[in-house]
């Protein structure tokens, strides 16, 4: 704790690096240029076209509150690095930086986007907005591999799916060859090649409406301007097919577990890196006393770090009364969803105080199907696995401290997750008191959590060190240090912004100094501030945040 107990959190680090030559990115021929107090902008270009030569004109005001400005040149006629420099070095001058462009990042391409009405409040479900965030949730991450390079799988449980549909990534194991009737890997599976068909007991995987749907939900492929996309735009799918009985629905939990248990024991040479197991399946008033071995299968899975969800009955009955399977089991490992509609009603399906976790879009909901195509089904088999597209979505964000410690004690981790799941959820009147969270899911609530406290929330003592700009506390100054690493060289501008973009501080310097020190933080109003350091001569900067609260 720093004196006088003046607390400095570090909550994230980005990156802005211009690249002069050949950048696209940059409006040509654009600067925005901030202005210390009352300085004018035609005394800058003034200034500049006397020293340097250059002509610039005042295109507009960017903002007059904060004096900032965007001035246009000729990029024919000019050097823009050079130009950038020498604003930069006016003393007048707060920041320049090039004019870039923006693009949408939340909203895929996806030319059927329009009809998943669950990841995105369309507006026709009255005043409830009844979607799960999405777009809030994929403005910081869409999904892909973890920080440690681990290629996320979550199993569908069911009814298999269309291997070849356009839409969705289907996982395949690199070290089978399939159909040559040959366990190449040495996992007992034989020719286990697109995953695993427990009622056949073979490796061939049937092509169904139904699985797809789920798999499309759950992780169609985002952004890539083909049909839908899913929760998770970058997942693999493992699909275990299990048809008739209790034995094949065991062996396909088997089946997923001996997979992930094998990546662990071969460092990801061999198995799968399965978070999370979907089952869109079950059985109707099935007592958990009767099933004891299929429930015991979630704490098995749930031991070596896969949490599991499970779609509730479709049907308007209390599941604490007459029970459900999966979802009256009692594992803490695994995360029960029930169906809502548009306007965020329970509709038709399972509920339960105790049994019953949070509530997720079924109805109506617009997914892949089979064959390679594109349709409406209604259900919890089309609720839970938006509950599994998020789990892998959080492996996706989590930060490497988490990854440790998920390691170490898997089980501990992914009881958390599930914790940040129905802590995350949408309140929602329907659901109150008879779901354990009263909620619906919020994807973007849940992952937003999950980065901010626990293993991801950075605090005090943390040290950030990304990008090459470091930001820590002196307890016994209470002042900030800026420790500037070999990217930058020659003249470098530190300023620093409070939330609404006022300048509070400002210095110049030359690199070689590498530290920074003096900066009066324990001066400065609580709230939120962005600090930004700019190279002088190439325009390159590198950003941060950090918060000051004072106890």
């Amino acid at each position: 704790m720093l004196k006088q107990k003046l607390k400095i959190a570090f909550v994230l680090v980005l990156m802005q690096s211009a690249v002069i030559a050949q950048d696209l990115s940059r409006v040509q021929g654009e600067l925005i240029v901030q202005l210390f107090g009352n300085s004018n902008p035609q005394s800058l270009v003034q200034r500049i076209e006397t020293t340097t030569g250059f002509q610039m004109e005042i295109a507009k005001p960017v903002s007059k509150r904060f004096n900032i400005w965007l001035l246009t040149f000729d990029e024919s006629t000019t050097t823009a690095a050079k130009l950038l420099s020498a604003i930069n070095s006016d003393n007048y001058v707060a920041n320049a930086q090039f004019n870039h462009y923006t693009a949408e990042r939340v909203t895929p391409n996806d030319p059927l986007y329009a009809n998943q009405w669950n990841m995105f409040n369309d507006g026709t479900g009255g005043i409830a907005d009844s979607d799960v965030d999405a777009e809030l949730a994929w403005d910081i991450t869409t999904g892909g591999v973890t920080a440690f390079g681990d290629t996320i799988v979550i199993a569908l449980i069911g009814d298999g799916g269309d291997l070849n549909h356009e839409d969705l990534d289907y996982w395949v194991n690199r070290n089978e060859i399939p159909l040559n009737l040959i366990d190449d890997d040495g996992n007992g599976y034989i020719d286990d090649y697109n995953g695993w068909n427990s009622t056949d007991n073979n490796g061939i995987i049937p092509a169904t409406v139904h699985g797809t749907h789920v798999g499309g939900i759950a992780g169609a492929i985002g952004n890539n301007g083909i049909g839908v996309t899913g929760i998770n735009w970058h997942l693999k799918i493992m699909p275990i097919e299990n048809d008739d009985s209790e034995a094949e629905a065991v062996t396909s939990y088997s089946y997923a577990y001996e997979m992930r248990e094998l990546y662990d024991a071969t460092n990801g040479e061999k198995g799968a890196y399965i978070v999370a197991t979907n089952a869109s399946f079950g059985v109707n008033f099935g007592n958990p006393v009767d099933y004891p071995i299929w429930c015991a299968m979630y704490d098995s899975l749930g031991k070596i770090g896969i949490l599991n969800t499970g779609a509730t009955a479709n049907m308007a009955v209390n599941v604490d009364i007459v029970y459900d399977m999966p979802t009256a089991c009692p594992s803490e490992y695994l995360v029960t969803v029930t169906n809502t509609d548009k306007a965020d009603n329970l509709l038709g399906a399972g509920y339960g105080a105790i049994s019953i976790d949070l509530g997720a879009p079924g109805t109506f909901v617009y997914s892949t199907i089979d064959p390679n195509g594109y349709g409406l089904l209604s259900g919890t088999s089309m609720s839970a696995p938006h509950v599994a597209g998020t789990i892998a979505l959080l492996f996706s964000a989590a930060c490497p401290e988490f990854l440790d410690a998920y390691a170490t004690d898997p089980a501990a981790m992914i009881v958390l997750l599930k914790n940040y799941i129905i802590d995350g959820v949408d309140n929602v009147p329907d659901l109150n008191g008879i779901t354990v969270s009263s909620g619906r899911l919020n994807v973007y609530n849940t992952l937003n959590r999950f980065l901010t406290q626990g293993f991801c929330g950075l605090s005090v003592d943390d040290l950030i060190h990304q990008n090459n700009l470091q930001l820590f506390p002196n307890p016994a100054n209470e002042i900030l240090f800026l420790d500037l690493t070999e990217q930058f060289t020659g003249d470098i501008i530190i300023s620093i912004y409070n939330e609404t973009a006022q300048l509070v501080y400002t210095i110049k310097t030359n690199s070689a100094a590498l530290t920074i020190s003096g900066i009066p933080v324990k001066d400065f109003a609580e709230g939120l501030y962005f600090v930004n350091a700019t190279n002088a001569e190439t325009g390159n900067s590198n950003s941060s945040k950090f918060i000051i609260q004072h106890d």
